[in-house]
């Protein structure tokens, strides 16, 4: 099978970011070398009213197996934590002394920009990510630096996997039910990982 092939159903266009509507489909499409899989962790679900409090990214090479390149992740301290979900912010366990550390969001989105320029943003339940990064690189004034396409892995584990062995398409729940290890939830990298690891796993499943 072509990484190509495994990859379709997964494929969407971004068509909000700067209007390009050209991409049609993922066998069209000038493939890149890389897939950034990427977790954000909110302060809510409203891209205009809430944070991102929490980003985290794989980056994986677009080759048989998806080897890891690199990874990163950090906290991102809130500007205006008061308009925060109070179930999104028990969710991610948020307080203030486990934010000390965390940077700001400029800063924040310039790492990530950096390390996955020009790669398809690949991620599990992808659409809110999405528009909280739109939303972000809108609010910041910054070019959005990945391709205009995405690839949501929720959307192979639904092709690849029977009502059998799984119940829902919780990602926890799927990694759980493939045997994959977790190094956290709700935590952006974390996440991030397990999404990388939930892809791989459906790869050499699909590749047998």
């Amino acid at each position: 099978m072509l990484v190509q092939e495994f990859l379709e159903p997964g494929f969407k266009t971004i068509e909000q970011i700067g209007g390009d509507k050209s991409s049609k489909s993922l066998s069209t499409h000038n493939l890149p070398t890389k897939l950034l899989i990427i977790d954000l962790e909110m302060s809510g679900p409203n891209p205009r009213e809430h944070e991102v409090l929490d980003i985290g990214g794989v980056l994986a090479s677009m080759e048989e197996g998806f080897p890891e390149l690199t990874s990163w992740g950090s906290k991102v301290r809130p500007l205006h934590i008061g308009t925060g979900n109070i179930g999104a912010l028990a969710t991610v366990s948020y307080s203030s002394k486990k934010w000390r550390d965390s940077m700001s969001l400029e800063k924040a989105i310039t790492n990530i920009s950096q390390i996955g320029h020009q790669s398809i943003i690949t991620g599990w339940g992808i659409s809110q990510d999405l528009a909280f990064l739109n939303e972000t690189y809108h609010r910041l004034k910054q070019e959005w630096p990945f391709l205009k396409v995405a690839i949501d892995i929720q959307n192979i584990a639904k092709k690849m996997l029977t009502r059998s062995e799984i119940d829902r398409l919780n990602l926890g729940h799927v990694a759980d039910r493939l045997g994959i290890g977790r190094l956290g939830e709700h935590s952006a990298l974390a996440d991030a990982y397990t999404t990388y690891d939930v892809l791989t796993t459906l790869w050499k499943r699909a590749t047998k």
